[in-house]
């Protein structure tokens, strides 16, 4: 057999005290923020600059509406007013743009119990060929 005398690592990652289940712990609201979305900005959108494939695309699939919003005031104010709509049609919410554990409070208390989870939406938005926000997502299309 071979032996192999052990040497200790210079590799501080390894000489760590904390297991590795200790140093990924559960995620906390405090460890996901703040939350960015290069490339979406807050804006309105136009019908003539939506891609026919993505629309075409968008009718074979999207099985659940969602919306893409931030934390700021439009949309604040756009969850607010469309609320009973995204709430009736079962929509559920990425909140793509957050810098404060009150910037997702605020979002929340807005919400009013609709789903809304955390993430950047940067990936999404340049294959949906979008750059703003709020959105609502569903099989017939992006629209505000």
């Amino acid at each position: 057999p071979l032996l192999v005398e052990e040497t200790p690592s210079t590799d501080p990652a390894e000489n760590s005290p904390l297991s590795p289940s200790a140093r990924y712990g559960p995620a906390t609201l405090s460890n996901l923020l703040p939350v960015r979305s290069p490339g979406l900005r807050v804006g309105n959108i136009t019908a003539s600059s939506l891609n026919s494939d993505v629309l075409a695309r968008l009718a074979q699939g999207n099985p659940r509406p969602c919306f893409l919003i931030g934390a700021d005031t439009v949309s604040l104010q756009w969850l607010a007013s469309h609320r009973n709509t995204l709430k009736r049609l079962g929509a559920v919410g990425l909140l793509l743009q957050a810098e404060t554990q009150t910037d997702v409070r605020q979002v929340a208390d807005v919400a009013q119990g609709l789903p809304i989870t955390l993430g950047s939406g940067g990936d999404l938005a340049v294959a949906l060929g979008i750059d703003r926000y709020p959105v609502l997502i569903t099989r017939d299309g992006i629209r505000q």
